[in-house]
């Protein structure tokens, strides 16, 4: 009997690290005569790890009977299909709902239950039956067991208060229901106090409604008039947070109560407007998302930041930063927008996650089924080499760089705020994720309510209101010697919109606006000047050093201040961040940049394990390809060091003594990985 366990990024059976990349194989939705023939080219792939999910709907062919062993019909043998995983040598996910979404009929629940919520006590009463016989199957196979080899389970399946389809049984009518409820729970009972957030006069909480701003995509939605609305708004995310996370911890209970005993982890939207990561990571031992990328990146100019912030805040909040689920082919009705999927398309977005510091993933789907296309391995067992040898690459690169066991060298961090991102009153193109992206600066994602990082230098990316616990962490990180940046907005409100400046900053005096050519800036006489692109606040009654910048017309006014909080500082100018700013900002703190390509759409970040071996990941976003120079810093004076591309074996020998840049061949929406070690002494003659 062995322990499964998560630690150091990854999942141990025992003392055995397993390397968390897998493919998902839907076992009923395949010939079971060819499941062996499958497993076999996935192992061959160099995979150790196989996910499916388990379709409630499915193996409850009558209402009451269900059917696990395959005596109805041979493809609802997941007893099985277990046990041959077992025999060809892999792990097992297993993700049995009770919700699985997976283009099937109602998302995989029988209709009998489809028509309660999640937390209705009928659906729960349904839902733990399932779950009962279910478990019956899977808890031998558990690798706590002898012989067992299932290593986690997924507890339902991106969990989401579905409003349109359940909003009715919610209360989101007029009618009261679980969103009165909570509303009266989360005021304490206080309707004045709700009335006075909200911009209300409700005589009883059970008249208490939502306020939904927008949720299509490029809609403007209702106007928020001020603030009330505002709070009101956001009121409504925190009860669709709330909904979530009680689904979340009702399935984690019930599944360790019927005896499920290796880790659960939870499925979530890469997005924040059903799920509060930081939450539903206290639910379940493991969070992972979902992403599904366009093909090669291209649905705007941003994509690719999107996606590789989306892992840097992962990173930041899960046991491990997983992809439960990463594009592998493309679901019925999507492949119209999608065209073919190259396979440079699947390496510029695997090494796009390994950018943002991903530690294993699961392919969805790795093998082809009914309403799926363009995965690397068909029904059949037959691969299609052009997509099956990148991935079998990609295997091979996660394998030689173990991605857990290394160090992401950075000392940049960036807030962030999930609610601000839902209630669409932060846009994900802020000025400051443009600048370092533009920048190739390479940084993690800090969500202030955690505590406090042991990053350098942390840019303040959010609105003009904050959580008074985050304020008072970033507050307590300046004290504690950290450098607190910030540009136009700052936090100076809590999150209902009362005044708050818990951090130290200072209101502007005047706003100056009406520029029709940029003015120069420079944080010392010796400094390089910087242009300013955007209108400017000014700080006439700042305390510390003021910064100035000379606005023609408008003489030399301050445009900033920098002052002393504790063994801190805070530095806060008022314009717009670009990318030569923020590497201005980084050079006159002397943070160093570890490693950085100065060629444009070329994005780099940099590991090392124990300081024997470092690995640089570079990926060309671009549309043709590029002779790119990168930067290492990090490796000066390292000496004589071997290079290696992991994917084609290229081998050079770089002296780092003199030279800390190399120029690399980079196809179009391409990457390639490198890994660098101390090479020996050429031998004298």
């Amino acid at each position: 009997m062995s322990q499964v366990t998560i630690r150091k990024n990854t999942v141990w059976v025992g003392r055995k690290q397993i390397p968390l990349v897998s493919g998902e194989v839907h076992y009923w939705r395949l010939n079971p005569n060819y499941w062996e023939e499958i497993l076999n080219r996935v192992r061959e792939m160099g995979l150790q790890v196989v996910a499916t999910y388990v379709p409630w709907d499915y193996h409850e062919y009558e209402r009451g009977k269900f059917d696990f062993t395959g005596k109805t019909d041979e493809t609802r043998n997941l007893k099985a299909f277990l046990a041959l995983a077992r025999r060809k040598g892999f792990y097992v996910i297993i993700r049995p709902g009770p919700y699985i979404y997976s283009e099937w009929p109602n998302e995989g629940v029988p209709a009998y239950a489809y028509k309660y919520h999640r937390l209705h006590p009928k659906f729960l009463q349904y839902a733990r039956e399932y779950m009962s016989r279910v478990t019956q199957v899977i808890r031998p196979f558990l690798a706590t067991r002898s012989g067992g080899h299932v290593i986690l389970l997924q507890a339902d399946n991106e969990i989401d208060p579905w409003p349109d389809v359940f909003g009715q049984q919610y209360g989101l009518d007029g009618r009261p229901g679980l969103f009165q409820e909570f509303m009266k729970e989360f005021y304490g009972g206080n309707l004045q106090l709700l009335n006075e957030r909200w911009g209300t006069r409700y005589q009883s909480f059970k008249d208490v409604a939502p306020y939904i701003a927008t949720m299509f995509k490029d809609e403007p939605g209702l106007p928020l008039k001020g603030d009330k609305e505002l709070n009101r708004n956001i009121d409504y995310f925190k009860f669709k947070y709330h909904y979530s996370l009680e689904c979340a911890r009702w399935n984690v209970k019930t599944y360790r109560d019927l005896g499920i005993n290796v880790p659960i982890y939870l499925n979530l939207y890469p997005f924040f407007y059903a799920h509060d990561w930081l939450q539903m990571q206290t639910a379940a031992d493991l969070i992972g998302i979902d992403l599904y990328p366009s093909s090669e990146l291209t649905e705007d100019d941003y994509e690719q930041r999107k996606l590789i912030d989306k892992v840097r805040y992962l990173r930041s909040v899960s046991k491990i930063p997983y992809i439960a689920e990463f594009a592998a082919g493309v679901w019925h009705a999507r492949h119209y927008e999608t065209g073919v999927l190259t396979p440079n398309h699947y390496r510029l977005i695997t090494l796009s996650a390994l950018l943002g510091g991903v530690c294993g993933w699961n392919w969805y789907m790795l093998v082809n089924r009914d309403n799926w296309y363009m995965s690397p391995i068909n029904e059949w067992g037959r691969t299609r080499p052009e997509l099956y040898n990148v991935f079998r690459d990609l295997v091979r690169v996660f394998r030689q760089m173990n991605p857990p066991s290394l160090k992401k060298l950075s000392d940049v961090a960036v807030t962030i705020n999930p609610i601000q991102y839902a209630a669409r009153t932060l846009t994900h193109n802020s000025p400051i994720l443009v600048a370092l992206y533009g920048a190739d600066i390479d940084y993690s994602l800090y969500d202030p309510r955690v505590g406090v990082t042991r990053s350098k230098v942390v840019f303040y990316s959010g609105n003009q209101w904050l959580e008074r616990k985050a304020q008072e962490n970033l507050r307590r990180y300046v004290e504690e010697g950290g450098i607190l940046v910030a540009f136009r907005n700052f936090p100076r409100k809590d999150d209902h919109f009362e005044p708050s400046n818990i951090v130290g900053f200072h209101e502007p005096s005047r706003v100056l606006f009406e520029f029709k050519r940029r003015f120069d800036f420079q944080f010392a006489p010796d400094r390089p000047k910087i242009p300013i692109t955007s209108s400017v606040y000014c700080f006439d009654q700042a305390e510390g050093e003021k910064i100035k910048a000379s606005l023609g017309p408008y003489g030399r006014q301050t445009v900033g201040y920098r002052k002393r909080i504790g063994k801190g500082q805070l530095i806060h100018l008022g314009f717009e961040p670009t990318a030569e700013m923020i590497l201005e900002v980084l050079q006159f703190l002397k943070i160093p940049l570890y490693a950085y390509s100065s060629t444009r759409e070329v994005k780099t970040a940099l590991y090392c394990r124990g300081g024997k071996k470092c690995y640089l990941v570079a990926v060309n976003n671009g549309k043709e390809e590029k002779s790119a120079l990168i930067h290492i810093p990090y490796l000066r004076g390292k000496g004589r060091l071997r290079v290696r591309e992991l994917i084609s074996g290229e081998k050079e020998v770089l002296n780092s003594d003199r030279a800390v840049k190399f120029t690399v061949s980079l196809s179009r929406k391409d990457g390639r990985v490198f890994e660098f070690r101390p090479a020996p002494s050429p031998k004298r003659t």
